[in-house]
């Protein structure tokens, strides 16, 4: 009985606490895996989306992926063409920012999910129709 009491006191106490410790919008809550660890991975394009008008675009990306090295370097395929460069996360870790070998301009996604099986991101408000990317691995 008393074993039943300590869980739900500490039930009580401490899950509230871990909900606001979640780091992205669609979690998860806590991980033993590191951030780089988790994005680290082959992916494809499970679903994609245009967030205002949740306008599926997932057929373009069919058969495609992208490869984000734990070296900071990722390869992303689209059909017959490749491109590289390279990835790092922003200082507070709640977004990644790629860029292109051989481009100067560096764009940003936010992380909305990112567990060991499911990679969510979404481009920026300012882009005109921003698309939201649901990856899981290849």
């Amino acid at each position: 009985m008393k074993t039943k009491i300590l869980l739900l006191c500490f039930s009580i106490t401490v899950i509230p606490f871990l909900d606001g410790c979640k780091k992205y919008p669609d979690g998860p809550t806590i991980s033993l895996s590191s951030k780089k660890g988790r994005v680290a991975n082959t992916w494809k394009y499970e679903k994609v989306f245009e967030v205002a008008t949740g306008i599926e675009s997932t057929q373009w990306y069919n058969g495609d992926y992208i490869e984000f090295k734990k070296d900071g370097t990722y390869s992303e395929t689209y059909g017959s063409s490749t491109y590289v460069g390279t990835w790092a996360f922003s200082s507070n870790k709640e977004e990644f920012i790629m860029t292109s070998n051989g481009s100067s301009n560096a764009q940003t996604y936010q992380i909305r999910k990112l567990k060991g099986k499911e990679f969510w991101f979404r481009e920026p408000a300012s882009f005109s129709n921003p698309e939201e990317f649901h990856l899981s691995p290849k």
